[in-house]
């Protein structure tokens, strides 16, 4: 799992805007981790897998369908993944009032402002993604994803106006 979330966030830092359908599809992805335990012990084993990659393929699916509604899809699952990890980081529960209060507020800033968000919210979210994959102190941390984060929006922002021009 922390691979897995280390290598969703190195993406997602450099590329959450170019890739708006796999941002989307991650958040919906790691939301799908957190409810897989949920399920019924009664169902097969692959069914947890099924979920998880069956949220992932929909928010990308929708995104890729309409790029407007992909805003509010992106914004909807990180949103209400960081409010959730917030209040129960790592937790195998789910916990449906921060989850549903975070998914409404992500999907009005990101539906809202687009692509400066994006590249924001996406950023940050790869930067602490990404550092994830080192073992470090709480201070190293925190300063390996800051840097992370200016890198990561500064990539995007350089890779918007390459495109623009």
């Amino acid at each position: 799992m922390t691979i897995v979330r280390g290598v969703i966030g190195v993406i997602i830092l450099f590329f959450g805007r170019e890739l708006n359908f796999l941002f989307a599809g991650g958040m919906a992805a790691l939301v799908g981790f957190r409810l897989a335990p949920l399920l019924p012990d009664s169902l097969p084993n692959w069914s947890d897998y099924a979920l998880i990659i069956g949220l992932g393929v929909i928010a990308a699916a929708l995104t890729l369908i309409n790029e407007r509604a992909g805003y509010f899809v992106s914004g909807f699952f990180a949103g209400g993944y960081a409010l959730m990890e917030y209040f129960e980081p790592s937790a195998p529960t789910f916990p449906s009032l921060p989850f549903i209060i975070g998914a409404i507020v992500g999907a009005a800033i990101i539906g809202v402002f687009t692509e400066w968000a994006l590249i924001a919210i996406s950023s940050l979210i790869g930067a602490i993604y990404a550092t994830t994959l080192f073992t470090l102190s709480q201070t190293a941390e925190i300063l390996v994803a800051g840097g992370l984060f200016v890198i990561g929006s500064l990539t995007q922002v350089i890779l918007m106006r390459m495109q623009k021009d």
